[in-house]
Parts: structure tokens; sequence; C-alpha cells
């Protein structure tokens, strides 16, 4: 392959992309990514102004993007987010489901409101989604979708064991849908990240932070901006063999370990 057709691999041109929790940090950095490779991309969040501020951005540096506010932890707002893209751009191509919930209850003191909270938004609304464009995603010729999980799915997380016990599932859901999806011409990949420097690792406090960043052999915090190339990859051309896997983005944590 030559320069060109290398290059080509990761042309998203005219592709439509959903990215979820895309008005900051991972989101905005994937939103923005996207969007520099050609995508016409849909920023949702629960946010109205957060969305149309990054979408705003996006237009502003000669891209395509529509802000749809959608909180996913309520059912209905998966299919109004899809009918809001299919109206402005006439089709799913990409999906993104980065969006999460970092409530922290220790157990014995896990209720049953943060329980249902947690898995709504960390798991229901990533599965409702992903059905919600089904048809879609079936006539697109290029779909992938990316399911951000984290590193903490394959490690204790004392304290935040709803986050990473939400993350488990999805990274289970994420290699089952590769299953029952890769006949319908649908790939389904995850992306694992480690400690990135974002408001929810921020909410941990200094000590928390320094804590993340030294249990990684890099001794740091990812910027959100390092995330982009792995998902630029799956949902790329780059990776039109890969589906089913989960890409641990994370500095050595995992390993180190």
């Amino acid at each position: 392959m030559d320069r060109a057709e290398i290059a080509a691999l990761y042309d998203l041109t005219d592709r439509v992309a959903i990215v979820t929790g895309g008005s900051r940090g991972i989101g905005r950095a994937v939103s923005e990514g996207l969007a520099a490779q050609g995508a016409r991309v849909v920023v949702a969040s629960r946010k109205a102004d957060a969305c149309e501020g990054v979408a705003a951005a996006i237009r502003d540096a000669g891209g395509e993007a529509l802000a749809v506010p959608a909180h996913l932890g309520e059912p209905e707002d998966a299919e109004r987010l899809v009918a809001a893209t299919v109206e402005a751009f006439g089709g799913v191509d990409i999906v993104v489901n980065n969006a999460a919930n970092a409530l922290a209850e220790p157990l014995g003191g896990i209720t049953l409101a943060g329980f249902d909270k947690s898995f709504a938004v960390n798991v229901r609304g990533p599965v409702l989604l992903v059905q919600a464009c089904l048809a879609h995603l079936e006539v697109s010729g290029h779909s992938a979708v990316v399911n951000v999980v984290s590193a903490g799915a394959f490690l204790p997380s004392p304290g935040r064991s709803l986050y990473a016990a939400g993350k488990s599932a999805l990274l289970s859901f994420t290699r089952s849908m590769a299953a029952e999806l890769a006949g319908r011409g649908i790939r389904v990949n995850a992306l694992a990240p480690g400690p990135v420097d974002t408001d929810m690792a921020r909410n941990t406090g200094e000590a928390g932070v320094a804590a993340m960043a030294r249990a990684t052999f890099m001794g740091r915090l990812a910027s959100p901006d390092e995330m982009v190339g792995a998902v630029l990859y799956m949902v790329s051309d780059a990776s039109s063999f890969m589906t089913g896997q989960c890409l641990i983005v994370d500095g050595g944590l995992f390993i180190a370990r």
C-alpha cells in the first residue's frame, strides 16, 4: 500500500457519527477528531449549551456537526437522538458510546436508586442506543460501534464497584454484539482507557489524581486527545477485520497490577 492508500483507510468523509458524552473530556476530543477526518458528527450529552459549544467549534473548524441534548439514562432519548441524527444527516454509520455515570457508593452503602442510576447510563443506555441505530447501521457499508469501557473493568475497584461492574457488563455486551451483528455487517469493539485528565478524574481530588498517575508505568494521566487515535482506528476501514475486541489504552495500568 502506498501513502495515499494508507491515509484513505482513516478517511471518514460523509460518514455520520453519534458521540454520547460528547461535550467534554474524551467525548469532545473524539467528536473533534472524527470531524477532522471528515465525519458528520452528532454531539450528544445532557446539557444543550455544552453540546452546541462543541458542535459550533467543529463547524468553525470547517466540519459538520449537530448538537442533540440527550440523557442516555432515559430510554426514550436513544430513539429521539437517532431520529434527530437521521433527519439531519440521513443515516448512522458510527456510534461511540462514551457517556458514563461515575457514581461511587461503597459496598454496604449501595442504594437501589444508585444501582439503577449507574446501570441505566453505563449499560442500558449504550445497548438501547445501538438497538435504535441497527436499521441504519445495517445499510451503512462502513458501520462501526465503539463502546467506551474502562481499564477498571479488569481490576478491583473498591468504592467504585458500581462503575466497574457496569463497564464490565458493557464489555460483555460488546462481545455479544460483535457475535450477533457481524453477519449484518456491523463491527463492535471497545476502548478501555486508563486514567485520563478529565473532570471525572479531577473530581477525585489531588491525592486521587496523583495515585492514578503513580499506578501507571508512564507515571501520568493521559490527555483526552490520546484516546482519539484508538477510536479513529476502530471506526475506520483501518480495522475492517476487527470486531469483538477491546483496546486497552492505559499507560500500563492494567499490567502494572
